[in-house]
C-alpha cells in the first residue's frame, strides 16, 4: 500500500534528460515505485498534462532568518522549493556580534529562553532548529561575516593570532555541529575588511570537513573580474568546491557585458580541477540595504548611531552626494526602495519619484531613507543588463536562486522572493528559450543537490525523497512584480515535501514537513 500515487504525469527527472510519461509512488516520504499503471494508495493525484520535477532547491536563499519566527516558509514553497541554502553573503542568523544589544531580541516561543541567548553561538543555534519542523528543508551555512563580529566586532583591521585562533575554533565548532561550510560577503561590512589571507585560512577549516564555500564577492562592478579571480583562489588555495553567489555584473554600462569573462574564468578552473559553480536570480535588478552601496564602507566602521549622526550633518551629506554622483551619476532613478521604507505612502516609487511626491531633493530622500529607517531601507537596484542574465542563466555551471528569505511582516519587498522560480521556467525557458525546460529544472534540483551534497534529493528517481513539484509546463509564470510584489505563481499545482502536499494552486496549507538539515562531514 503507498501513502500517494502520482498518476499521469510528464515525469521530467532532474537530469536534464527527455521527459517521459509515468506514475510516481510514495511511501514514508520517498519516491518507492515510478511505472505505468500503479494502484493501491491512500491518496491520489492527477497529473494528465502536468509536468512532475523534484522539488526546487534555492541556491542561494536567506530563509534562516525565519527558522524560528515564520517556519511555514511560505513564499518559498508557493513557488515550487522544498529545499533552501540559506545563511549567505556572510550573514548567518547566528553568531551574533560581540557588540549585539540583549534588549533588541525578544523572547520566540521560549525554546531555550531569549533569542539572544539563542543566537550567540552557530552550534547552539543550530543544536535547537534541528529539532524544529519547517514547512521546507532549510540547509544553513556559517557566515563570515557574522563570524567575525562575534569575535572582533565591526573593526575595520586584521585579527590577532588569537582572534584568528578563536575564529578558526568557531568554524570547526560549526563544523562539528553540523554546517555544511560558510559563506563569505567580502562586499559588506565587517566581511569586507578581510585580506584574502584571512578567507583562505578560514576555509582551510572548512576543507577539512569537506565543506564548500560560497561568497558575494568583493566587487561586482568596475573590479568584477578581480573580484572573481580573488574568490577561485580562495577556493583553490584552501581546496574547497566554491559558489559564486547571485553572479552579475552591475553599475554603469560599460561594466555590462563582463560575465562572459568571468564565467570563462570559471571554465578554467574547473578544467584545472577545481569545482566552481555560481548561480543566478533571474531579473536585472538586484536588492539589498541603501546604506550598503551608498555609504562608504569605512563608516561601516563606526556604531550605528554616530553613522545616523553624521546623516544628520550637512557637511556629511554633502560630501556623500558628491561621492555618489562621482560613482553613479546624477540620476537615481534606477533605485526602488522596498523593504523598511519609512514612506509608506510612496511604496513602489523609485527615488526621484518619492522626491517629487514629497516636494524633496531626491539625494536628501535617499539621506533621509537611510536614516528615518535607522540603516534598515532595503532597496532594488535596477542596474543590469538582460543579455547578462541571460548569458549566466545558459552556463552549465549556473543554479537559479531567490537571493531572499521570506516576507515575515513586510509589504513590499523584491518580488524574487515570491516567483524566481515560475519565472526563471515561464519566462527564460519558455518564451525566450535560453535553456530547454529539463536543463532548467537541472539547474534547479540536480544540479544543487550535487553541488550541497544533498544526495537524496533532487531527482525522480526511486528511494528518493519524495520533494516534489508538479506544475503546467505551458502556463507556469511569476506573476509577482513591482507593483503587485504579492501575486502568486500561475500554473503552480502541488508541492510536496518529504511526502507530504504542502501547496495547492500556489497556496500553501501552512504544514511543516521539512527540517533544518545538518551534516556531519
Amino acid at each position: 500500500m503507498y501513502d500517494t500515487i502520482i498518476r499521469n504525469g510528464i515525469i521530467i527527472d532532474g537530469t536534464g534528460g527527455p521527459a517521459y510519461h509515468a506514475d510516481v509512488a510514495i511511501r514514508d516520504g520517498k519516491i518507492v515505485k515510478i511505472g505505468r499503471g500503479l494502484t493501491g494508495a491512500a491518496e491520489t493525484i492527477d497529473a494528465t498534462g502536468l509536468c512532475v520535477t523534484p522539488g526546487f532547491i534555492d541556491s542561494h536563499a536567506h530563509a534562516d532568518g525565519s527558522i524560528i519566527p515564520f517556519p511555514e516558509q511560505r513564499e518559498k514553497v508557493e513557488q515550487g522549493i522544498t529545499t533552501c541554502i540559506s545563511g549567505q553573503c556572510g550573514s548567518s542568523v547566528a553568531p551574533l556580534s560581540k557588540l549585539a544589544d540583549p534588549a533588541r531580541f525578544k523572547d520566540r516561543g521560549g525554546i531555550i529562553g531569549s533569542e539572544y541567548k539563542l543566537r550567540q553561538s552557530y552550534d547552539g543555534f543550530i543544536e535547537v532548529a534541528r529539532e524544529l519542523p519547517q514547512g521546507c528543508n532549510v540547509v544553513v551555512l556559517l557566515g563570515h561575516g557574522n563570524l567575525r563580529a562575534s569575535v572582533m566586532g565591526r573593526d575595520n583591521r586584521e585579527p590577532t593570532a588569537e582572534e584568528m585562533e578563536e575564529m578558526k575554533r568557531r568554524v570547526r565548532a560549526a563544523m562539528e555541529h553540523g554546517a555544511l561550510g560558510m559563506s563569505f560577503g567580502l562586499y559588506y561590512p565587517p566581511g569586507c575588511y578581510a585580506k584574502t589571507e584571512e578567507a583562505i585560512e578560514l576555509a582551510r577549516i572548512v576543507g577539512e570537513y569537506h565543506g564548500l564555500i560560497a561568497a558575494h564577492i568583493r566587487n561586482e562592478a568596475e573590479e568584477l573580474v578581480k573580484a572573481v579571480k580573488e574568490f577561485i583562489l580562495i577556493a583553490k588555495e584552501a581546496g574547497v568546491r566554491a559558489v559564486i553567489s547571485h553572479h552579475k555584473s552591475h553599475g554603469k554600462p560599460e561594466n555590462w557585458g563582463k560575465v562572459s569573462h568571468t564565467l570563462r574564468l570559471i571554465d578554467e578552473a574547473n578544467k584545472n580541477g577545481q569545482d566552481v559553480y555560481c548561480d543566478v536570480y533571474p531579473y536585472i535588478a538586484s536588492a539589498t540595504a541603501v546604506s550598503a552601496v551608498f555609504l562608504p564602507k569605512e563608516e561601516h566602521a563606526k556604531p550605528a548611531a554616530e553613522i545616523l549622526e553624521d546623516l544628520n550633518r550637512p557637511a556629511f551629506r554633502a560630501a556623500l552626494r558628491a561621492r555618489i554622483i562621482e560613482e553613479y551619476g546624477t540620476d537615481l532613478s534606477w533605485v526602488l526602495p522596498t523593504t523598511a521604507n519609512p514612506y509608506r505612502d510612496c511604496l513602489g516609487k523609485t527615488v526621484p519619484e518619492i522626491a517629487t511626491l514629497k516636494g524633496k531633493d531626491p539625494f536628501d530622500v535617499l539621506f533621509d531613507l537611510m536614516l528615518e529607517s535607522k540603516l534598515g531601507v532595503n532597496a532594488a537596484f535596477f542596474s543590469m543588463c538582460e543579455e547578462d542574465v541571460e548569458t549566466v542563466i545558459a552556463h552549465p555551471r549556473a543554479m537559479i536562486c531567490t537571493d531572499s528569505g521570506n516576507v515575515g511582516l513586510s509589504k513590499y519587498y523584491h518580488p524574487r522572493l515570491r516567483a524566481s522560480f515560475p519565472r526563471a521556467l515561464g519566462e527564460y525557458a519558455r518564451a525566450r528559450g535560453i535553456v530547454s525546460l529539463p536543463e532548467m529544472i537541472r539547474k534547479m534540483t540536480s544540479m544543487p543537490a550535487r553541488v550541497y551534497d544533498l544526495p537524496a534529493k533532487g531527482l525522480i528517481w526511486e528511494n528518493m525523497d519524495a520533494d516534489i513539484c508538479i506544475f503546467d509546463e505551458n502556463t507556469i509564470k511569476d506573476r509577482a512584480m513591482f507593483s503587485d510584489v504579492a501575486a502568486r505563481a500561475e500554473g503552480l499545482r502541488y508541492v510536496l515535501v518529504n511526502g507530504k502536499t504542502v501547496v495547492r494552486d500556489a497556496v500553501s496549507n501552512g504544514e511543516k514537513h521539512g527540517k533544518v538539515i545538518t551534516y556531519r562531514g
